[in-house]
């Protein structure tokens, strides 16, 4: 009973989002053309006002500690971080392949593969909620998760911080970073501070959102401007456009159930939770560079960007979006990629 109600908020939250965009009024549409011309008539595509957008540009600099951000560099590409010394946080994390790995489930230490599929690292430091399950607010928390984790590094703090310790390189940052040295709480935090400083900004869509006119064309613009109208913007909004709310992978028909098998389900936050209120529920993901993280979804399922957002139209706003709006949707997405250390990704 909780369940199902708990269900039919999620389905409340997500109509009156549809209510509130202009996509409501497509109903009485059944002709794409007709749709694209009511589009048009609805909002300026050349024109758009940026001064109550959903999304907000990345900033251009961020406020770490240089130190700490060098020594978590050095720790996040060390593989005696693992118990065996064959992984490393990078192992999952390629930055020239937008900072995830490219693969459906990263392999993981147990000579398995991981439940999930490996998340980009850049721009993690703006989320509000880590995890595919979004049930950690401290990146520092996640972090530590990981190093412990048997899918993960698989390492124990009193061998991994005697490793460290070995290295007088190690104890020098250390000591120069922290007034308490090699402590498991330090090697979070030089990690986290790292993991902050991976933003990427300067998007063409960033330029845009800045008042560059000339940033995106006009069937980009177009792409947004149906972004918002289908209620996308509802979930990936913010800095990260993702990232800071939790929401159901089934509102209008459960995806996981229809296309996989029992066995392949995977749970969502309930596998932690227990909960049954939680089944299938994960934290939305960051857009940030869309183009570059394939494959799609918490489980790798979908391999090409706008095959994502057709499953997303369906799934989750309860319409089968256009293929001309799908493709303008994907034009609009591909603008989210930045720039890392003044390179385009």
């Amino acid at each position: 009973m909780i369940s199902k109600l708990y269900k039919h908020f999620w389905l409340l939250f997500f109509i009156f989002a549809w209510l509130l965009s202009p996509i409501q009024a497509f109903s009485e549409y059944s002709d794409e053309t007709e749709l694209t011309v009511f589009l048009h008539d609805q909002m300026s595509v050349t024109h758009i006002s940026k001064s109550h957008e959903p999304i907000q540009p990345i900033p251009l600099t961020i406020d770490v500690n240089p130190q700490r951000v060098e020594l978590g560099r050095r720790l996040f590409e060390d593989k005696r971080l693992s118990s065996d010394g064959s992984k490393a946080c990078r192992s999952c994390h390629y930055m020239e392949k937008g900072g995830a790995d490219g693969e459906q489930f990263s392999a993981s230490i147990d000579g398995g593969f991981r439940k999930t599929n490996t998340p980009s690292i850049y721009n993690v430091g703006l989320y509000g909620l880590y995890g595919w399950n979004g049930l950690s607010t401290r990146l520092e928390v996640v972090v530590e998760g990981i190093i412990k984790s048997k899918k993960g590094l698989a390492a124990s703090w009193p061998a991994l911080i005697y490793r460290l310790n070995q290295d007088p390189n190690y104890i020098d940052l250390f000591n120069t970073s922290y007034s308490d040295g090699v402590r498991p709480e330090n090697v979070t935090n030089a990690l986290a501070e790292y993991i902050r400083s991976l933003i990427t900004p300067n998007s063409r869509f960033d330029k845009f959102l800045r008042g560059n006119e000339t940033a995106l064309n006009e069937q980009e613009k177009e792409g947004y401007s149906l972004f918002k109208a289908y209620g996308c913007s509802s979930c990936h909004q913010g800095v990260a456009v993702g990232g800071n709310m939790v929401a159901p992978f089934n509102i209008f028909r459960n995806y996981l159930e229809k296309e996989k098998s029992i066995d392949q389900i995977e749970l969502g936050r309930f596998n932690k939770t227990k909960d049954e209120r939680d089944k299938y529920v994960y934290r939305v993901p960051s857009l940030r560079n869309i183009e570059l993280t394939a494959p799609y979804f918490h489980d790798g399922s979908v391999t090409r960007l706008e095959s994502a957002v057709d499953v997303m139209g369906r799934y989750m706003l309860g319409r089968v979006i256009p293929f001309e709006h799908r493709k303008l949707i994907t034009q609009f997405l591909i603008t989210l990629t930045g720039e890392y250390q003044d390179k385009q990704l």
